[in-house]
């Protein structure tokens, strides 16, 4: 019940002129966003977030380290 009240931290995601959320993107959010949107593949939120999450986890195996960009979920 708590989940869907309104929380002053943690502010509704705004959209932007496509109409996609841009509240809670980070940095590498809104350059996978910008890369799909250079190919013609725009695509929602949630699927640029997980594709950014799959990143985050491939950098991690390849180089042993996190991805220096914060993720802001």
């Amino acid at each position: 019940m708590a989940e869907n009240v309104a929380n002053p931290s943690n502010p509704a995601p705004t959209t932007d002129a496509s109409g996609q959320a841009t509240g809670q993107q980070d940095y590498l959010d809104k350059g996978v966003d910008y890369g799909l949107k250079k190919t013609g593949h725009g695509q929602n939120a949630s699927t640029t977030e997980k594709i950014s999450d799959g990143v985050r986890t491939g950098f991690k195996k390849l180089t042993g380290k996190d991805v220096p960009i914060q993720d802001k979920q």
